[in-house]
């Protein structure tokens, strides 16, 4: 949602209307969405603990992001820009890594699962543009993909009956 209204063109920087508190706000929530789900989507992957290592870079990068954000265009803070900067360029990189750990540490299907933070890195750098729909998409597939593998772990953790 917030990523298509990007085209209503949202003032960022000096938030006056309801519509551009929305966006800021809004950005800043994906953000730490973002920075817990990544931790998260590397226990589904079959990479082991360097992979979910590697998820943390990314994690962090967008949770000072996310808070930067709101300190600069929410609080009017000038100097957290460098903050959001440094943040954005830590997801980035973490997103390339993680993306490239996925596939590399990965095994079989598992493999696969690099789409989603490679999806993001995509939607993000294309948000303006509607990314975030892209973005979605990825984590609601990344939310079956957890669902499915808890379903079928409580599966087999269910003795069988005599």
């Amino acid at each position: 949602m917030r990523s298509l209204q990007s085209f209503a063109d949202p003032e960022y920087t000096d938030p006056g209307t309801a519509s551009d508190w929305f966006a800021v706000l809004s950005f800043s929530v994906a953000l730490f969405a973002v920075a817990f789900a990544l931790p998260m989507l590397a226990r589904y992957t079959s990479g082991g603990l360097v992979v979910r290592r590697i998820s943390l870079i990314p994690a962090v990068g967008a949770a000072i992001a996310g808070l930067s954000n709101i300190l600069e265009d929410a609080l009017q803070l000038g100097f957290a820009g460098a903050f959001y900067g440094a943040g954005a360029a830590i997801t980035g990189l973490g997103l390339i890594a993680f993306t490239l750990a996925i596939a590399v540490a990965g095994r079989g299907r598992g493999r696969l699962l690099a789409a989603i933070p490679l999806a993001t890195l995509i939607g993000w750098s294309l948000f303006e543009s509607g990314g975030g729909v892209l973005v979605l998409t990825a984590w609601l597939v990344a939310a079956a993909i957890a669902a499915q593998a808890t379903q079928r772990a409580k599966a087999q953790a269910v003795p069988a009956s005599t």
